[in-house]
């Protein structure tokens, strides 16, 4: 993996390399979903915005911990050794428009040291516990204890001695964390229980693990090199397509019955050729054929989340 020269990089390029911003959308989203639910149930505007803006420092939070966790690990410098070939590079280059977006972990690549990154997370902690500050004022403890379900439920996918997803739980860790951060974020605002709703977050829970499962595929021999045993290493790659095909059944029978409730949340199907497209180029046999399907498992979650305000917006404007 290639080693970085920092004095040849604007602090702008390094914070997109160490943070990996783009990779909190789902996060945030999902939470925009979750307000935009409430706010058609109440008008706590503040609450609104302070939210998702919280959930964005705990993706930030979660994204750079685990870098962090791998790091020290090892398992991500295993996993990235595959960038050295110049084949491959060729490939993903071509795969992403000539741009690769993460290109390894910023700690093995020297971007940040092990030291600057324990000041990074306990800087981004401090951040979400300022913003949490008013949070908690304005709806209760209610929201303290929600927020440290959820929190508690997405660093404990690495962080050891737990490391859920080296021991076969860290995908149903993060459908329970993306189900709470949309249904929570709405709950937190309006203190009420929805059905649709209900399965509208669970839909997007499902839709994360499947991002998620999608994503070890291509650390596969790094993850049995270095002993962890997520859900792919326990199936196999030959059972893979079948679990992904029964994770895409699940998400859009959650969104089928939020459509029994509400029949406008039909449009929440507009994002199933997504899936079905990661699907179909799964066939391809190359050297990037477990890289292609993630952004297409991440645009899917991230579009029915988008797609639930959509939808949420044309109601207010029709009813």
């Amino acid at each position: 993996m290639e080693t970085i020269d920092n004095s040849n990089h604007s602090i702008a390029w390094k914070a997109k390399e160490v943070l990996r911003i783009a990779y909190t959308l789902p996060f945030v989203m999902a939470s925009v979903a979750g307000v935009a639910f409430a706010l058609t149930m109440s008008d706590e505007w503040l609450l609104a915005f302070l939210i998702p803006l919280d959930v964005f420092f705990l993706a930030l939070l979660v994204n750079f911990s685990n870098d962090y966790f791998d790091h020290k690990s090892g398992v991500d410098k295993l996993r990235f050794e595959c960038l050295d070939d110049e084949n491959f590079m060729q490939q993903m280059k071509a795969l992403t428009d000539g741009k690769v977006y993460w290109v390894g972990n910023s700690l093995d690549r020297g971007i940040i040291t092990d030291k600057q990154g324990k000041m990074l997370m306990i800087a981004i902690i401090g951040c979400a516990v300022v913003i949490s500050l008013p949070i908690i004022y304005l709806s209760g403890i209610i929201s303290l204890v929600l927020g440290a379900i959820a929190l508690l439920l997405c660093i404990l996918y690495t962080l050891p001695p737990v490391n859920l997803g080296a021991r076969g739980f860290g995908e149903t860790d993060v459908l329970l964390s993306f189900f709470c951060i949309p249904f929570f974020s709405f709950f937190v605002i309006t203190n009420q229980f929805n059905l649709t709703f209900f399965f509208i977050s669970l839909a997007i829970g499902f839709g994360a693990m499947l991002m998620r499962i999608a994503d070890e595929v291509p650390g596969y021999d790094a993850h049995i090199a270095m002993g962890e045993k997520n859900l792919v290493v326990r199936f196999g790659l030959q059972n893979l397509p079948k679990i992904e095909w029964t994770l895409i059944f699940l998400v859009y029978l959650m969104i089928a019955a939020a459509t029994v409730t509400d029949p406008y949340f039909i449009l929440l199907f507009l994002s199933l050729p997504l899936p079905l497209k990661a699907m179909n180029e799964l066939k391809i046999n190359d050297a990037v054929k477990y890289w292609r399907p993630l952004t297409k498992f991440m645009f899917m979650t991230t579009s029915i989340a988008f797609l639930t305000v959509v939808v949420l917006i044309i109601k207010t404007l029709i009813l």
